[in-house]
């Protein structure tokens, strides 16, 4: 493999990994390159950039699974919290997590639209419109 190759393919790899939050004396060990050469690949803006491209990503897919299985266990905690079988306390323990729960998702989509429309602002600002 050609030495820019295998550059490319370190930076690649230690991006991969500075986004899963590995620190760079780690992530340097990792891909046999210095401390001080990962440092230096985050000081360029685009290389920094990719690595947080790389969180978003991984962010976005771990998001992706919780909601999944965040369906099945609100539909757990409704068959306790109905289920007269179970003791009081097992089901008022139900029924406190669910509505733990409703809140922070409320906020979280909230959020996320706050944060849509924050980006659809500045994508316009930058591509010369007005807001």
């Amino acid at each position: 493999m050609p030495a820019n190759d295998l550059t490319a393919s370190r930076k690649e790899r230690a991006a991969v990994l500075l986004a899963r939050g590995l620190n760079a004396e780690h992530v340097a060990r990792e891909v046999q390159v210095t401390g001080r050469t990962v440092r230096r690949w985050l000081e360029n803006p685009e290389y920094a950039e990719r690595v947080r491209e790389l969180r978003r990503t991984s962010l976005g897919e771990t998001l992706r699974v919780l909601e999944t299985i965040s369906r099945n266990a609100v539909g757990v905690l409704g068959g306790i919290m109905t289920n007269s079988a179970e003791s009081s306390t097992v089901r008022v323990r139900a029924a406190i997590g669910v509505l733990t729960l409703l809140p922070r998702l409320a906020e979280h989509v909230e959020l996320e639209e706050r944060v849509a429309l924050l980006e659809a602002a500045t994508s316009c600002r930058d591509e010369g419109g007005t807001s």
